[in-house]
């Protein structure tokens, strides 16, 4: 399930469809925060300070940026396609790179068409050596 915010959230601005534990979008929505949502999430850079989120690299982009305080150039972050039918070009995720305050994820090629990646913190406050 995924979340159209109806006002902004933690690091997530009003309007926007997101994709959080499910705990916390039971709770959005029993506040009136968001609603349910059976739509894709917010193509593009978004920020978070989650530990695990969902993002869409947009159609011609080949990267998307999540900034997210909990992060450093140590951090280690996976990074998975998320969907089943993923576009025809973008079929893989190529590298993810922690920097401070922020991750770029980047796909094998620029998307025809927008593509979901699921991400996750395994990691923090890690030195690069670590």
């Amino acid at each position: 399930m995924t979340v159209l915010l109806n006002r902004s959230y933690g690091a997530y601005a009003a309007g926007q469809i997101v994709s959080l534990p499910a705990s916390t979008e039971a709770a959005i929505i029993q506040q009136n925060i968001g609603q349910a949502s059976a739509a894709a999430v917010t193509a593009g850079n978004v920020s978070s300070n989650e530990h695990t989120g969902r993002v869409a690299i947009a159609a011609g982009a080949g990267s998307v940026t999540v900034t997210n305080p909990n992060v450093n150039p140590g951090t280690k972050i996976e990074a998975v396609i998320a969907q089943p039918a993923a576009d025809g070009t973008l079929t893989s995720v190529a590298r993810v790179v922690p920097g401070n305050g922020q991750f770029t994820i980047y796909g094998n090629a620029n998307a025809t068409a927008v593509t979901q990646i699921d991400w996750q913190l395994l990691g923090t406050g890690m030195t690069p050596n670590s």
